[in-house]
């Protein structure tokens, strides 16, 4: 399927949001380090008080494209709603309802050692495995589901049209950005911040990523970014031109 206007406006968008947070490497269609998935922008910076962030925007431009509609998806989100109340009952705080500001010690749902610490017993592994299963089934793919859970990034953000998607639908572990759908029709000027057009509604917690993680993504971000800067792409469209063009020296012969 092509690719939509307002789609490719959105990884524009997110792209330059990045670099005002302060992310010095940035790319749209980068591997994650997993090498399992593709996600539409990725950034890296190592500036700031703390230690080095990564950050993974998936853009979304329609409904069809972001969750299985339908009765289904509505009873699979008052069952995962409640199985987040029961959560918070037993003093579990799943990460999505984590704020980036939370103490780091407090356990999430996607921290096995954390969890085994603090766990009551098997009622709530029974939680976690339902979850699991239930975020497998709400949203297209398996992408959502298993980049929180293996950590792919500090950070992990949904970016769609405003009203597009609820705080309440986001997968666990995720943000949400939203940009007006007027705004993302045509290209917004470089002018325009794109803090001015792009805003979060929902903060990403803060899932913590480990240093090779880390190293991992930030390389394929300079692989993606190559692509279109003497890399792969351009080098196919050089080789092309070689193989048709005649070598030094041969003789065309007349028909």
């Amino acid at each position: 399927m092509a690719e939509t206007t307002e789609h490719r406006e959105l990884k524009r968008l997110s792209c330059r949001w990045l670099r005002e947070q302060g992310h010095v490497a940035v790319a749209m269609e980068v591997t994650d380090p997993t090498g399992r998935f593709r996600v539409d922008v990725a950034g890296w910076t190592d500036r700031g008080p703390g230690p080095i962030q990564t950050v993974v925007i998936e853009c979304k431009r329609s409904r069809g494209d972001y969750m299985r509609d339908g009765v289904r998806a509505s009873g699979l989100l008052s069952r995962r709603a409640a199985l987040l109340e029961d959560l918070r009952a037993r003093g579990l705080r799943p990460a999505m309802l984590f704020s980036v500001n939370d103490p780091p010690a407090q356990p999430t749902l996607f921290d096995d050692h954390r969890l085994d610490a603090a766990r009551p017993g098997r009622a709530v592994r029974r939680i976690r495995v339902e979850l699991a299963a239930i975020e497998r089934q709400l949203f297209r793919g398996a992408k959502f589901a298993r980049m929180a859970r293996w950590r792919g990034a500090s950070q992990l953000w949904v970016a769609a049209p405003r009203g597009l998607v609820s705080p309440g639908e986001l997968p666990l572990g995720w943000g949400l950005l939203e940009a007006p759908l007027e705004a993302l029709r045509s290209p917004v000027p470089e002018g325009i911040a794109a803090g001015r057009v792009l805003a979060p509604r929902r903060e990403a917690p803060g899932l913590g990523c480990s240093e090779a993680s880390q190293a991992r993504l930030l390389r394929n971000i300079a692989v993606a970014n190559s692509r279109y800067v003497g890399g792969r792409a351009h080098q196919g469209n050089w080789s092309r031109k070689w193989r048709e063009s005649p070598s030094p020296g041969s003789r065309s012969v007349a028909g």
